[in-house]
């Protein structure tokens, strides 16, 4: 049975980083066509291997049942190809980008989402993988889910091109001051107000 060809056509840039462009994009994986994200090295950037990289980790979270599924590394052109997540940055979700577009998230609909994050951690500890960027929120993205009138909300952890594999991983460490403990952080602030837990 021969391979089956896939090709992909960009849409729009969704996000630029330092070493990295994001691309929206379309995957055509021999008849059928899906949307897909595409992220590629930037011409400047030195790190060249990051299709090897984020591909090799995001593979291996994936095997936890974890992160946007991996349709391809291509390491020869030096881009990675995943399931298209539509959801917010937690950031944006949590905090609202503004007042207006502020989420209203019950202490129910929390609870479960960082039920489900705290389950995830623990599956890429399982692996040895530490992610490393999981402490300012932009690497998780939320997506809206229904069942029948309910709606809830669950965490896809993306952006695996600065994970490490350790013997020891810490990944739920990486993030609880931020969810919780700091005094002063909107993130923590917020979390607290609708958990209704308080600091001693």
């Amino acid at each position: 049975m021969g391979k089956i060809k896939t090709e992909f056509k960009k849409i729009s840039l969704i996000g630029k980083g330092w070493s990295s462009y994001v691309w929206l994009a379309e995957a055509k994986i021999g008849a059928k066509k899906i949307k897909c994200v595409v992220k590629e090295v930037r011409e400047k950037s030195p790190r060249k291997n990051l299709a090897e990289r984020e591909g090799e980790f995001l593979k291996l979270a994936n095997s936890a049942g974890v992160g946007p599924k991996l349709i391809l590394a291509n390491e020869q052109n030096n881009f990675v190809a995943m399931e298209f997540i539509k959801g917010k940055s937690f950031l944006n979700w949590i905090l609202g980008e503004n007042e207006k577009d502020a989420e209203k998230i019950s202490k129910k609909q929390l609870y479960f989402f960082i039920k489900e994050l705290y389950r995830q951690l623990l599956a890429l500890d399982s692996v040895h993988l530490s992610h490393n960027q999981l402490q300012i929120g932009k690497n998780i993205l939320v997506a809206k889910k229904k069942t029948g009138k309910n709606h809830f909300f669950v965490p896809v952890i993306i952006d695996f091109e600065k994970a490490t594999l350790k013997q020891r991983t810490k990944n739920i460490g990486q993030i609880e001051s931020f969810l919780f403990y700091n005094p002063n952080g909107a993130v923590a602030k917020k979390v607290r107000k609708i958990l209704g837990i308080k600091l001693d």
